[in-house]
């Protein structure tokens, strides 16, 4: 400061960051509106009588201490990250991870985020590496909704007429075994008779079986090839029979069995069809008793090495107004009005019917040496599905992975459904909005190989080729080189993940595969409910319904 002598007065000259009358001032250069924060370019540090400027964290002063510019950290630090991405911001940078994981600041790495912990699904959730995908228990009739989150119900897209009534005796209750077993014991002077409406559109199977107390005398009254088929063996003799007009026509015919003195008469609808000789009475009374046991639908015991031709015993029918041994119904009414399970249905029509609880297993073998490919699955599908999700067709590996399914899914679009081919858990080709749901059967096919995949639906066929199918049919190619395991309507017990869709088939369906129409009597095994030659008519809504 300097002084400046006047009259009767002076004047103070301040230096430079000084105001005031005697220069008692400071100037704040941040606060100068003639030169604005100091003509810093971040930060303006005001001292006294001067200033000077520095800059933020993350950055640097420029050689005319004024400026600043950024600091590029993942330049001069590259593994400050460690295992994650350096990303350069303004002043500083952060540590960037791929979605579904989370940066961990002490080990400098990228950790995944289980979002299971943290209740994502309504019902199963599978973390992965990077990410997390919901399930819905299928068997129990749930699906993934659209937000692939939460779980909705299954529903009914086509409803069936599943009315049952007691006084018809449903022959296919179990897969193995007998429906019903009734035992008589009358007079000496007694004959076998049995007599029966019978409905069906199977074309083989027992329909009943009837022996003496010993088992030394049999008789069996089965379908084979749609006609009544007799087999009978005594101490005087054993014979075969198979005569009169094919009734597996889906409609009710009347059957009568009668052993006269010298004869078996066999009549439907009141018309002889068959009569067989026979030299003495068919069962031996013993005691002044004749004592006979008779069997529905089933054989008691293993008595294949005993018949006189081999027979699949399953039949999938139905029979009322019986009357055996000219007793009546002799209780057997009040027994099957006790078990739902024996009940058959009001109206049928000819199919196969999965109820949406069980499956059916096959063994077959897809490999063809004759052919280039090695292996190739065709397969031919009638179908008429009663809810719009669930799994048709699935080839299972022993290690309880599926390597190929085709499977039905509710579609966005409404009232219609996609179909989904799938290796594994990863969808090969999605067929979208088919009006399946419908009265009418629909027909797909598909035929794979290890090379390529062709389809043919209502609107279009198609052979599909590209470098992710390739990949995907290389992991089913290694799979079909083991054993696989062929199951309808749905899925064993196989990790939820292990495929796309894992409720069960609900409706009609015919399956054909390499050539052969595969039925339901001859699987290795099947779920009692699914019916193997009779599905449910479409319910038709009425005027009080």
């Amino acid at each position: 400061m300097s002084c400046k002598d006047g009259k009767a007065s002076f004047t103070c000259i301040c230096k430079p960051g000084w105001q005031g009358e005697k220069c008692e001032f400071d100037i704040n250069e941040r606060k100068d509106p003639s030169n604005i924060n100091g003509g810093c370019s971040q930060i303006c540090d005001n001292t006294p009588g001067s200033y000077h400027c520095s800059c933020k964290s993350g950055f640097v002063m420029l050689s005319n201490k004024k400026d600043c510019k950024d600091v590029d950290e993942c330049s001069l630090k590259p593994s400050i990250c460690g295992t994650a991405v350096c990303k350069n911001i303004p002043g500083d940078f952060e540590c960037e991870c791929p979605e579904g994981y989370r940066y961990n600041l002490k080990s400098k790495s990228c950790e995944d985020i289980d979002e299971c912990s943290e209740n994502m699904c309504a019902q199963l959730c599978v973390n992965y590496p990077g990410g997390y995908t919901c399930y819905c228990d299928g068997k129990k009739g749930f699906k993934l909704a659209q937000d692939q989150k939460s779980c909705e119900v299954v529903s009914v897209c086509l409803p069936l007429n599943l009315d049952t009534k007691y006084e018809l005796l449903y022959l296919a209750e179990q897969f193995a075994g007998v429906v019903l077993y009734l035992k008589f014991r009358l007079p000496e002077i007694s004959r076998f008779s049995a007599e029966f409406d019978f409905r069906t559109y199977d074309s083989e199977g027992v329909i009943l079986y009837a022996e003496s107390i010993d088992h030394s005398a049999w008789l069996l009254i089965a379908l084979r090839g749609g006609k009544i088929e007799v087999q009978l063996k005594n101490e005087h003799t054993s014979k075969i029979t198979t005569g009169g007009d094919v009734i597996n026509n889906g409609l009710w015919n009347m059957v009568s069995v009668e052993e006269l003195e010298h004869s078996i008469s066999i009549k439907i609808a009141k018309e002889a069809v068959m009569d067989i000789n026979k030299p003495g009475p068919l069962f031996k009374p013993e005691n002044g008793l004749l004592e006979t046991k008779v069997y529905f639908a089933g054989f008691p015991r293993k008595v294949e090495s005993e018949l006189i031709k081999p027979i699949n015993p399953r039949l999938d029918g139905c029979i009322r107004s019986w009357n055996l041994m000219k007793q009546g119904a002799s209780g057997i009414k009040e027994i099957i009005q006790e078990k739902q399970n024996k009940h058959c249905l009001v109206t049928v029509e000819k199919g196969s019917y999965y109820p949406g609880s069980g499956i059916a297993q096959f063994h077959i073998d897809y490999n063809n040496v004759s052919s280039a490919e090695g292996w190739h699955v065709n397969v031919t599908l009638n179908i008429r599905p009663s809810t719009g999700t669930g799994v048709m067709l699935a080839l299972v590996s022993g290690n309880n992975t599926v390597p190929f399914a085709v499977s039905l899914v509710d579609s966005t679009s409404e009232k219609s459904q996609d179909i989904l081919l799938s290796v594994e858990n990863t969808v090969i080709y999605r067929i979208q909005a088919l009006s399946l749901c419908s009265d009418q059967q629909s027909h797909l096919e598909f035929r794979v190989n290890r090379n390529n995949l062709e389809l043919s639906t209502p609107l279009k066929i198609e052979t599909i080729s590209h470098e992710d199918l390739q990949r995907q049919l290389a992991v089913l190619d290694k799979a079909m080189k083991a054993k696989v395991a062929t199951y309808l309507g749905g899925l064993p017990d196989v990790p939820f993940s292990a495929t796309p869709v894992n409720a069960f088939y609900n409706g009609c369906m015919e399956v054909n595969i390499n050539g052969v129409q595969l039925d339901l009597d001859e699987a290795i095994s099947k779920h009692n409910d699914i019916r193997a030659h009779s599905c449910p008519s479409v319910w038709k809504k009425t005027k009080n319904s």
